[in-house]
């Protein structure tokens, strides 16, 4: 590729990106969240401006950018798992704006995987001025930690991936859930937001998102539904239930 097509693409990228971005806040001023708490998890960060953008391994993915909260609120809802017997597991949780959403069912315990420390801290602010505010977070851990490599809780019973990553990457998260279910026999439930990423390089609507592509390929998982965003069809959520051998 030529360095003019090079800079024709990012030109590209960059553009999608803003209007990506321009309807997002559009979709957040309906639903006001971070006002409310006092928090600051609507700002979109691309990566590479993090301090520490060169120790994070993040595969496909590039940017930060929040789940719209009808969406989130509406995907949860719709996952018929027994919140009080469960820990739900938001795989690469950046400012942590899906965790404080998850707070509202009576999740045993709330826990966010994310492997840029800058976000961590970001997002352990936000649960403590969260808390503060309104209080009853302190069931939410956010954990810094290369999602290949964290220990799955023996009792993580809903995932929830808004395109965190490659499909390779995902595909050794799933790995190691599936490993946690053979080890601790349980329902576990997976939860795949958003069709594709927002870079520009690929259809608006992917047929499902990336992440989910190793869930799609493995017979152990069975798709249950999807469940429309009451945002924009970009955010539908996919929802697969473990079904291999358990043992």
């Amino acid at each position: 590729m030529s360095d003019n097509d090079q800079r024709a693409r990012l030109l590209r990228t960059i553009e999608y990106r803003q209007a990506f971005d321009e309807r997002l806040g559009r979709i957040d001023q309906q639903t006001p969240f971070d006002s409310v708490h006092g928090i600051d998890t609507a700002e979109s960060v691309e990566l590479w401006e993090l301090p520490d953008a060169e120790q994070t391994w993040v595969g496909r993915n590039a940017r930060y950018s929040p789940t719209p909260v009808l969406t989130v609120r509406n995907a949860l809802s719709k996952c018929a798992v027994k919140h009080e017997e469960v820990t739900f597991v938001d795989v690469g949780c950046g400012k942590g704006r899906v965790l404080l959403l998850a707070a509202e069912l009576p999740f045993r315990r709330i826990v966010g995987v994310e492997a840029s420390q800058a976000l961590c801290a970001i997002a352990r602010s936000n649960v403590a001025q969260a808390s503060e505010a309104s209080g009853g977070h302190d069931r939410i851990d956010v954990v810094h930690a290369d999602a290949t490599k964290f220990d799955v809780p023996a009792d993580a019973g809903l995932f929830y991936f808004y395109e965190p990553f490659s499909v390779e990457v995902s595909a050794a998260v799933l790995d190691r859930i599936e490993d946690s279910i053979r080890q601790h026999p349980r329902r576990v439930v997976l939860c795949f937001t958003g069709r594709g990423q927002p870079d520009g390089q690929g259809a608006d609507l992917e047929k499902t998102p990336v992440a989910a592509a190793p869930a799609e390929m493995r017979d152990q998982w069975n798709l249950i539904e999807v469940v429309s965003s009451p945002d924009v069809e970009f955010y539908d959520s996919f929802l697969y239930e473990y079904a291999g051998p358990q043992a």
